[in-house]
């Protein structure tokens, strides 16, 4: 009789599991995400077509951000083995520089680069990292930090040639301009 319970219930779990996948493998629960992702990313690009010049500020864009910033976030850190993991963190951290959030955009690629590193977004992650460091922060040591750390984890990425030039410019503007800086005080004294 104990038997026939346990294969009963064994059963029952496992119509109600497959219950829940819907038809293309996906839980219930991650296509309805899913589902709510791609609403919010469609209003938000309706905003983008319809403005060229989008006002951050404005209270329906501040909604739809701040709603596809936590769904990325919620379906990354739900479903952390999908695909779509690291390809949500990527749109999130866009998003959170578009907003003026630049460090923490870094934090969010930094994250994508360390939690996914065999993944194709990874070089492109850590390459933002310098790019923004470099550009938004303004630190150009830091900068250069991930742009060589991107050559040497990833050297065979087209993000790393990337990397290479952009840390070439970066570092032959500060030479000549400690150079230039120099000449202007010896003709200053």
């Amino acid at each position: 009789m104990m038997h026939h319970v346990m294969t009963a219930a064994c059963c029952c779990l496992l119509v109600l599991g497959t219950g829940c996948q819907s038809p293309n493998g996906t839980s219930g629960s991650q296509s309805a995400r899913l589902s709510q992702i791609e609403a919010s990313e469609q209003a938000f690009r309706k905003m983008l077509e319809k403005e060229a010049d989008l006002d951050w500020a404005s209270e329906e864009v501040q909604d739809v951000v701040s709603r596809l910033l936590r769904q990325y976030a919620e379906f990354a850190n739900g479903y952390r083995g999908d695909s779509l993991a690291p390809v949500f963190l990527m749109r999130r951290a866009d998003l959170l520089q578009g907003k003026g959030a630049a460090d923490a955009a870094v934090r969010q690629w930094i994250d994508v680069a360390e939690g996914f590193p065999r993944n194709a977004l990874a070089p492109q992650a850590i390459f933002q990292v310098g790019f923004i460091r470099e550009t938004a922060l303004k630190d150009t040591l830091g900068a250069l930090k991930a742009y060589s750390e991107l050559i040497q984890v990833y050297p065979e990425s087209h993000w790393a040639e990337q990397a290479g030039l952009a840390a070439q410019w970066l570092t032959f503007k500060e030479d000549r301009l400690g150079g230039a800086l120099e000449e202007g005080a010896v003709r200053g004294k």
